[in-house]
């Protein structure tokens, strides 16, 4: 549950933010392991829901299939990567072995 250094410095730009961190550390002392490891399954599939949610309400016209590779499109940007930059590399390597 310790936010990357790029979270952790988007948290604090804001008062929102801060508020949430401190809370989550507040949180995360009184937690043993097993209690802190379901919170993290849980806030992971609560942030996937806001991220599917803002894509949806920004595209209301898009179909589910263009909501998910626009999702798993965000997930890959903190890495460098994008859908479209692996489906090329599959691309290529799908050519290579014919």
């Amino acid at each position: 549950m310790i936010p990357d250094e790029h979270e952790f410095e988007l948290s604090r730009q804001t008062e929102a933010g801060r508020e949430m961190t401190a809370a989550l550390r507040r949180i995360r002392a009184g937690l043993t392991g097993e209690q802190r490891l379901e919170k993290a399954f849980e806030l992971t599939e609560m942030t996937r829901q806001v991220m599917r949610a803002g894509i949806k309400e920004a595209h209301p016209d898009w179909n589910e299939r263009e909501v998910q590779e626009q999702y798993i499109d965000r997930l890959l940007q903190p890495h460098g990567l994008s859908l479209e930059s692996l489906r090329a590399k599959c691309d290529v390597v799908a050519d290579s072995s014919e």
